[in-house]
């Protein structure tokens, strides 16, 4: 009886981890890491292993990062693309080539967030 109440508990908080998806953790961290990476070559390459790490999830890592483009102030949109310059130039040989396609469909529209300083997120873009 006592080897079952000790099994019990540890039970429970493996239990309780395991509701939360692993897309959930990776996209909370993710913004988290978005919205306060800095303009240095640590941050900036730091943030870009991290995405590329997690290659697995790549649809919503360039969706995620595109939402924080529009929110962002217009400094920390050019540190934006520079992790996605960082990710795209190092996703060949981290076997994470994905990214590449990935970044492309988006660029343009990032592109434009940069150039234009007044456009910020919009409607369609709640996903």
């Amino acid at each position: 009886m006592a080897a079952v109440a000790a099994g019990g508990p540890a039970a429970g908080p493996s239990s309780s981890t395991s509701c939360q998806s692993p897309l959930a953790g990776v996209e909370a961290t993710l913004e988290k890491k978005l919205l306060t990476v800095t303009n240095t070559m640590d941050g900036i390459q730091g943030l870009s292993s991290w995405i590329l790490d997690n290659k697995k999830h790549y649809s919503s890592i360039v969706k995620h990062w595109l939402k924080c483009m529009r929110k962002s102030s217009i400094p920390h949109r050019l540190n934006l693309f520079y992790v996605a310059n960082d990710v795209i130039q190092n996703c060949k040989r981290k076997n994470a080539i994905i990214f590449r396609d990935a970044f492309s469909e988006v660029l343009v529209d990032a592109g434009a967030l940069v150039r234009y300083s007044h456009m910020t997120l919009t409607c369609g873009d709640s996903e």
